[in-house]
């Protein structure tokens, strides 16, 4: 059996803790169910699973490795024979192995309704939500604590809060796509009203899917990824290479996923614009990978000079095997730019866009300013392994992308701080890339990378 996983059952399912989660969770739920009115014991029991298992759950998920750090019991359990998928399992399932016993409590009375209301088909879909939403909020608080583990943050309260914070952002995001597919939804029981975004179908493709349908394989995929993630940042923390192999894999992912989505198909007609506007909704979303990679990724020196070493020496299959996360989204995003700059026939585009801006130019721009952001976040996270360096680059593109516009409000200014059009068209463009390249060269010329890395 999994050592970590047995490990954590002998610790958290004691005998006096499941009494009180037993008695306590099953007292509420009966009180619920003997109102007489079965949604009441539904909604009840629904509260009680996002509490129990959301809620408490991605707390226990987020202290799972760093109660290891405070116990100064993490090195010794980094230098052992457990593997990092039987880790990451051990310390996910482990950590909430009590959530999951009151989580199964209020399935009991939720799948038990479904079962009544929409037969078989509505009971598997709703379990296999509940589940999902658990998997996914407490699989991405313990990634979020892997990753500031990997950068070597502090680990103070309020910072295992931050890490519960990304858990639970991620279960309300999907609680509330969720409701707009489920005619039985929990604001529709509170409110009485059909939620406004409702949808009977997602055109996803070409196709139309039915909406449950088309989330619920969703959220599994999107917690398949999560729990991947932590996979692959154990991998790290216990000194195994990760390969470029699934990254890539997640950035085709991301683009074919986004990119998929037509609502505007009975607008538009033609093989270069429907691409084109798949490519930028694909390059938007890749875009936004990049800023987060190139946010919470680890910048060490000495990786960047066996970079730069490797590069030189003309070994680039080396450094694609340990190029950086960010520079591989950010390489896909300037992809997907290309191809919409390539393929969208511009003069044909309705004159509401093509005479109020020329995309062609603002992607380009846009793209510049991506790269010159990037190198923000290297230049202040070099070497450094607080959170200063981080809200410090943050601070940066703040002053950046808002402050000194505000401040300055003269015409034509904003061509050297966003993606904005003027006269001549072609400014704005080579005013961003001229950043990106000032920024580089800075970087590059930095002393600490000039050292020749360890073989």
């Amino acid at each position: 059996m999994n050592p970590e996983l047995l490990r954590n059952i002998w610790q958290e399912l004691t005998e006096r803790r499941i009494t009180l989660m037993v008695v306590v969770l099953g007292a509420i739920l009966l009180l619920a169910m003997t109102s007489g009115s079965l949604a009441s014991a539904v909604s009840t029991a629904e509260i009680s699973f996002y509490a129990v298992v959301v809620v408490w759950g991605t707390r226990c998920a987020a202290q799972s490795v760093v109660e290891e750090i405070a116990g100064k019991t993490w090195d010794a359990q980094r230098l052992s024979a457990i593997r990092p998928w039987t880790m990451v399992w051990g310390k996910l399932i482990g950590s909430t192995l009590l959530a999951w016993v009151g989580g199964a409590m209020c399935l009991a009375v939720i799948l038990y309704a479904a079962l009544v209301q929409k037969g078989p088909a509505g009971l598997a879909m709703d379990a296999v939500y509940f589940v999902s939403i658990g998997l996914l909020s407490q699989a991405a608080a313990m990634l979020a604590s892997l990753v500031a583990v990997r950068r070597r943050l502090n680990h103070s309260r309020f910072d295992v809060f931050l890490y519960q914070l990304f858990g639970l952002g991620a279960a309300v995001l999907v609680w509330r796509v969720w409701q707009t597919a489920d005619p039985d939804s929990m604001l529709r029981r509170w409110t009485g009203q059909a939620d406004p975004f409702q949808l009977a179908h997602v055109s996803w493709w070409g196709e139309a899917y039915d909406t449950g349908t088309f989330y619920i394989v969703s959220l599994v995929v999107f917690a398949a990824w999560t729990l991947l993630a932590n996979y692959r940042v154990m991998r790290t923390e216990l000194q195994v290479q990760n390969g470029p192999l699934v990254w890539l894999g997640f950035l085709a992912f991301v683009a074919l996923y986004t990119g998929g989505f037509d609502p505007w198909r009975v607008n538009v007609s033609g093989f270069g614009i429907e691409l084109g506007l798949r490519a930028i909704q694909a390059g938007t979303a890749l875009g936004l990978v990049t800023y987060v990679m190139a946010l919470v990724e680890p910048k060490e020196i000495v990786a960047y000079r066996w970079l730069i070493d490797r590069f030189t020496s003309g070994r680039l299959l080396a450094v694609l095997s340990r190029f950086p996360a960010w520079a591989y989204a950010y390489a896909a995003t300037f992809a997907a730019g290309m191809v919409a700059i390539a393929v969208v026939p511009w003069d044909r585009l309705p004159p509401s866009v093509a005479t109020e801006f020329d995309a062609a130019i603002l992607l380009v721009a846009g793209l510049g300013f991506v790269l010159r952001d990037c190198g923000i976040f290297v230049a202040f996270g070099l070497g450094q392994t607080g959170k200063r360096s981080d809200i410090a680059a943050l601070a940066v593109l703040a002053v950046l992308y808002v402050l000194l516009p505000g401040i300055l409000r003269a015409d034509g200014i904003s061509l050297f701080f966003y993606p904005s059009l003027h006269d001549p068209a072609w400014l704005n463009p080579l005013i961003a890339w001229l950043q990106a390249g000032a920024m580089w060269v800075f970087i590059l010329q930095r002393r600490d990378l000039r050292g020749r890395p360890p073989t």
